[in-house]
């Protein structure tokens, strides 16, 4: 138990989270299963892809941001006594933390959960699917189709949009608070609702490619409601500078706790 204890001790908050994340997406632990009516025409949908692949997803919602908070710090905020490059690092990092949070409170809830998603029937083709009549209901099958198996049941609630929320609104709500009411010319006020209308149309998305069910995506921006309050509020202290700008040595720590974020398709 000591040794235990004194793993734990090493370990930081990126440690604990990717570990809890690691182990989600491994399936070491049973998950839930939902099951499925016969016939069931929200499960029927065929399978067409994605507008918005995963892949598309993640380089925008976590290189956007760095983007953003390094343009605006340089344009307005160069001449304060906090380096902008040492402060946009800063929330950068906090970002990422929350973002990986998010990640994982969604992943723990798609394994817990189990709901299966719109085009259930054509890629996961269940066994009983073939002996089971009219409405009857299923409460336990086995898919066919192998390379399914781990996501024809994922569909509870949309990682998509979860994501995207938490990217857009922290993008959007960042502006407001790094630019005042002088500099706050219209282009920043088209870049707010970009950012906003973006993280919805890819909610909608979701739901237009038959990927996720509407109450997957209302789940999902219900979920990045809370994680993104801590973010700002908590993690990054609301956008406010740091009082002294930190040590070089500080930083490399700082920067070496961020590690490379990876995940299926969500």
């Amino acid at each position: 138990m000591e040794k235990v204890n004194q793993l734990w001790a090493k370990t930081n908050r990126w440690h604990r989270g990717l570990f809890l994340f690691i182990l989600v997406e491994l399936r070491i632990f049973p998950g839930g299963q939902v099951g499925f009516e016969c016939n069931d025409p929200n499960l029927s949908h065929p399978y067409t892809g994605d507008t918005i692949s995963w892949k598309v997803l993640f380089i925008t919602t976590m290189v956007l941001p760095l983007i953003f908070m390094l343009i605006v710090e340089r344009k307005y905020h160069a001449d304060k006594s906090t380096h902008p490059k040492t402060q946009v690092l800063c929330w950068y990092k906090e970002y990422l933390f929350g973002f990986l949070l998010n990640l994982i409170v969604v992943q723990v809830l798609k394994l817990l959960v189990g709901s299966p998603r719109p085009h259930f029937f054509e890629t996961c083709d269940p066994k009983e699917l073939a002996t089971c009549k009219g409405s009857e209901y299923v409460s336990s099958y086995t898919c066919n189709k192998a390379h399914w198996l781990s996501q024809s049941d994922r569909s509870f609630p949309s990682g998509h949009t979860s994501l995207a929320v938490h990217a857009g609104f922290f993008v959007a709500y960042y502006l407001h608070r790094r630019t005042s009411c002088s500099q706050r010319l219209n282009a920043v006020t088209v870049l707010q609702v970009i950012c906003v209308v973006t993280a919805i149309f890819c909610g909608v998305s979701r739901i237009m490619d038959h990927r996720h069910h509407w109450w997957d995506v209302l789940a999902g921006a219900v979920i990045a409601a809370p994680i993104l309050v801590y973010t700002i509020k908590t993690l990054c202290s609301d956008f406010e500078c740091l009082d002294n700008e930190p040590s070089e040595k500080t930083l490399v720590t700082e920067s070496s706790e961020i590690p490379l974020i990876d995940t299926k398709e969500t």
